[in-house]
């Protein structure tokens, strides 16, 4: 009976596996987001995903990722932490929905774009997610699947570190 036991709980743990929706991108280029000096960028793709815009009950207004014919695109910029303070953390992050079929455009109307940017730290009544409403966007692709992404953009409600991604990355 303990062989069984053992058969069981050995079978039900090679059985499970988590579905993986991230594939860290590959860059194009070396030098094609430049990163502020003082810490450390990320750039994720989630295929076949989309962001839903939710409001809360104290009507802030954050993305949620959910499975959908799109992808999503995440950088996220992380300040090197100071060891002498305990609150010394800083993050932005800044999240970007393409449309699959439509990966050549140039807009300055980014209010019917899904864009948000996130801030997050220890400072008070400044943190959250923000709607990217000004700037500009633009995305090129050439036949070899490569992709250039371009996004200058303000946030009038929080002060912000990153404010322009030219980024080029290829889709698998």
């Amino acid at each position: 009976m303990r062989f069984f036991y053992l058969l069981y709980l050995t079978i039900c743990l090679l059985a499970c596996k988590s579905k993986k929706d991230v594939i860290i991108a590959k860059s194009v280029y070396e030098t094609a987001f430049k990163c502020p000096e003082n810490g450390t960028c990320t750039f994720e793709i989630f295929e076949n995903k989309s962001l839903q815009i939710i409001t809360d009950e104290m009507q802030g207004t954050y993305p949620k990722m959910i499975n959908g014919s799109n992808f999503v695109l995440k950088f996220e910029y992380k300040k090197t932490e100071n060891s002498n303070y305990e609150d010394s953390g800083y993050r932005e992050e800044i999240f970007v929905e393409l449309d699959k079929n439509n990966l050549e455009f140039e807009t300055e109307d980014l209010k019917t774009h899904k864009l948000f940017f996130a801030r997050w730290c220890y400072c008070k009544g400044q943190t959250g997610y923000y709607k990217i409403n000004q700037g500009k966007l633009s995305v090129t692709s050439n036949d070899d699947k490569n992709i250039q992404l371009y996004l200058n953009f303000k946030i009038n409600e929080v002060p912000q570190i990153v404010n322009e991604i030219n980024y080029s990355f290829k889709i698998q």
